[in-house]
């Protein structure tokens, strides 16, 4: 990490200095400090607190070569004494209207399993429940036609537990979708709860457009008449017929957060994630005031939000500037780019003396608190400077959430709206290529500045915000509600899910975060999956069938899945004893199976650019290939490792020659396991390899031999599984487009 006193220009790195580092901040908080406090003009009255040095670190950085102003927020790393979680008090909104009865299927290779969107959302209060102790309470509402209060907030002891799931599951799809309504029932669950020494949070999930008792002067000018507001209110969109600009604005307006769920494979990881943040909350109500000469000009550079408040006259040649934050995580810093005008040279700053204020709630107490900075008063107290890498960070962070917000104007009612004109879309992604190319952080080998290039342009899955703007179809489809919550994410240094590099930084130094969301990803794997509430269509020998489906043996495929194949570099032990890669076998080709050697039938061969594989030993595999290391007991990848890896290029599956015993229907693969091939006869049943389509070795071997390429090598190109439009179920597999036989070139991205 290069420090800014260090001028020396590394080659194509900008350097951004702190010349006047005799004024950089002080902490305020010394006696000496306080007394400067008090006999400042124009000083505005703090809300009490303890006389006490305060807990979070308040400073600002002068980026004299940037016309620039970081605020940096440092709350402590840790709690004060040991905790398991920060106690919450947390009220589910949930949609349950009738489209909340569609089919959430496990995404990539798997089948319907019955499950509903509502079936996956009850799955998550559960989780949520699970995290509780009697130190939190929970409440509950439901909206569709109307809205219900289903449970006050009530202490989550091990009875009010058991009753609250009881409530849950008795929830049942219906009517249209009264947003409103819900949202007001869960603000009036806190009436006379101002001073709970706990975290305050509604979290309102939907899929759809609110089309039921709407305001008629919008949303927003609505909730402007209520505020303040008891409880930060958390979003969450769930698929692509979302109103996501209404919903970013709910979120934001009361300080909290809106994250789009786009499939049935996130929705785990948005709610742990969403929860582990509240549950390492350090500070809430979070507010920061700067108060500075008339002739300076103060500029916020994210873009535009819907609580952003101007500058305002503060007397006597002053100008006071206010700016929301919200709650503030342990180990996380709120860190603010702020643009300076009318000090050009750092030798002005001195003229302009920049005095600072965040005021806060400690989160377990509701004891008001504040920290105090000042820079350019002739102080001398200074504190280390920021280094190049994390000062070139913040602007280039700024500049693309400032990107992102020119996507969605803020119109008159407080809600943002996508622009989704094509030639809008043409000159927005030539706006962002220039952006990519000039991003003050673009040529830095830090893992923060790295991190936000490869949500920028990285190869997939990474990428997303290039991805997300590429087409109109693209943009329209998903990008419109992705980008939204990408931004939330970024602007809020919030960790929102597994998915995006930049936001995976966030909360990474805060053991208590990670150890929340370790426990809540724990939980939403192993508490028994919810009986499924759909009729699958099902077919019996040509007949068609209604039934439900057993219930998934675990949740885990809900946070993440993908297909059933190994990575090309795979070794593969031959029936000689020898070693090859996988992507080396061909027809004829002996491997070693836990029944003696079997010749190689059919290869397949997927081309790919969005997979998650885990490693185990040097074996590299999609998340759903059974595996086993005795050939007897059989278990996902995804259950038995924690290195999870990205990866583009082909992947392989295996049909070997045709034998009636499924056991004689694996390989030896990197050394440490045994791998399923397909058509190993297990289709029905709790065995982890049974599989209606992947098990039946006629199927698969009719399905592969319609795919290109089965000449004398029999290695066929596929792109992906096809599934019935009836049922949804797996029937075949797909035929790589035409023009797209050249895939990436196999690698490792992890």
């Amino acid at each position: 990490m290069t420090n800014l006193n260090n001028q020396a220009q590394t080659p194509g790195i900008p350097v951004v200095s702190v010349q006047q580092q005799q004024e950089l901040p002080i902490r305020g908080n010394s006696t000496a400090d306080r007394d400067t406090d008090a006999k400042a003009q124009d000083s505005i009255d703090p809300p009490p607190y303890d006389a006490q040095p305060s807990p979070i670190d308040l400073q600002l950085h002068h980026i004299a070569s940037k016309d620039a102003l970081v605020v940096k927020i440092q709350p402590p790393k840790i709690p004060s004494k040991p905790i398991s979680h920060v106690a919450c008090d947390v009220v589910l909104v949930i949609d349950i209207s009738g489209s909340m009865c569609s089919s959430a299927p496990v995404p990539g290779e798997g089948e319907d399993t019955g499950l509903s969107v509502l079936d996956l959302t009850k799955h998550a209060a559960f989780t949520i429940i699970e995290s509780m102790d009697e130190r939190d309470r929970l409440g509950i509402v439901t909206f569709e036609t109307e809205s219900k209060v289903v449970q006050a907030l009530e202490p989550m002891t091990d009875g009010n537990k058991e009753q609250a799931r009881k409530r849950i599951r008795a929830m049942k799809p219906m009517g249209s979708t009264n947003l409103w309504h819900g949202m007001l029932d869960g603000i009036k669950l806190f009436q006379n709860e101002e001073d709970s020494p706990r975290v305050p949070a509604i979290m309102i999930l939907t899929d759809g457009e609110p089309n039921h008792m709407c305001p008629a002067q919008g949303y927003i000018p609505k909730m402007r008449s209520m505020d303040p507001l008891p409880a930060t209110i958390h979003t969450f969109g769930f698929g692509y017929s979302l109103r996501s600009g209404l919903l970013k604005s709910i979120a934001e307006f009361s300080g909290g957060n809106y994250a789009f769920i786009p499939d049935a494979g996130m929705i785990g990881t948005v709610f742990v994630h969403a929860v582990a943040n509240l549950q390492s909350t350090f500070a809430t109500k979070a507010s920061l005031e700067l108060r500075y000469a008339s002739t300076l000009e103060i500029e916020q550079t994210q873009g535009d939000a819907v609580d952003r408040q101007a500058a305002v006259d503060a007397g006597k040649g002053q100008m006071q500037l206010t700016i929301p934050l919200g709650n503030i995580q342990y180990g996380q810093s709120r860190d603010l780019w702020l643009r300076l005008k009318g000090a050009t040279q750092a030798k002005q700053i001195s003229d302009y003396a920049i005095e600072a204020t965040l005021t806060f709630e400690e989160a377990e107490t509701s004891v008001p608190n504040l920290s105090l900075a000042r820079l350019g008063d002739g102080t001398t107290n200074a504190v280390a400077a920021l280094s190049t890498d994390e000062a070139v960070y913040h602007e280039s962070r700024a500049l693309v959430c400032n990107f992102i917000s020119s996507l969605f104007p803020l119109g008159s009612d407080g809600e943002y709206r996508a622009l989704i004109a094509a030639e809008k879309l043409a000159e927005r992604w030539e706006e962002l290529a220039q952006l990519i190319e000039n991003l003050p952080g673009r040529d830095l080998a830090d893992g923060l500045n790295k991190s936000l290039m490869e949500d920028l342009k990285g190869d997939l899955p990474r990428g997303q915000i290039s991805l997300a703007l590429s087409t109109p179809e693209f943009f329209i489809k998903w990008g419109r509600h992705f980008l939204p919550s990408y931004a939330n994410a970024l602007t809020r240094q919030i960790c929102n899910s597994f998915k995006d590099s930049a936001p995976l930084q966030f909360g990474s130094q805060s053991p208590l975060f990670i150890a929340c969301r370790d426990r809540l990803d724990n939980a939403f794997d192993n508490i028994p999956a919810p009986p499924p509430s759909r009729v699958v269509l099902r077919h019996n020998g040509g007949r068609q069938a209604r039934s439900f489906t057993a219930a998934p043996s675990s949740m885990a495929r809900y946070r993440n899945a993908s297909g059933v194949c190994f990575a090309g570099s795979t070794l593969v032990e031959l029936a000689s004893g020898r070693i090859t890669e996988i992507r080396k076998l061909k027809r004829g080709s002996r491997v070693r199976t836990p029944l003696g050697p079997k010749k190689v039938h059919l290869v397949l061969k997927t081309k790919v650019s969005s997979e998650t594989l885990y490693r185990i030993g040097s074996l590299l595999v999609t998340p759903w290939h059974p595996l086993s290391v005795d050939s007897k007991n059989w278990d996902f990848p995804a259950n038995m490792s924690e290195a999870p890896v990205l990866y583009t290029g082909f992947i392989y599956s295996v049909l070997l020659q045709p034998d009636g015993r499924p056991d004689a229907h694996a390989i030896r693969v990197g050394g440490v396991a045994w791998g399923v091939t397909l058509g190993h006869g297990i289709t029905r049943g709790m065995d982890t390899r049974a599989h209606e389509f992947f098990g039946d070795y006629m199927r698969v071997r009719i399905g592969l031999l319609k795919l290109p390429d089965a000449g004398r090598k029999g290695v066929v190109k596929g792109q992906g599984i096809e599934r019935d439009p009836m049922t949804g179920l797996v029937r075949g597999f797909r035929s790589m487009a035409a023009g797209s036989a050249n895939a990436p070139a196999e690698k490792d991205m992890s």
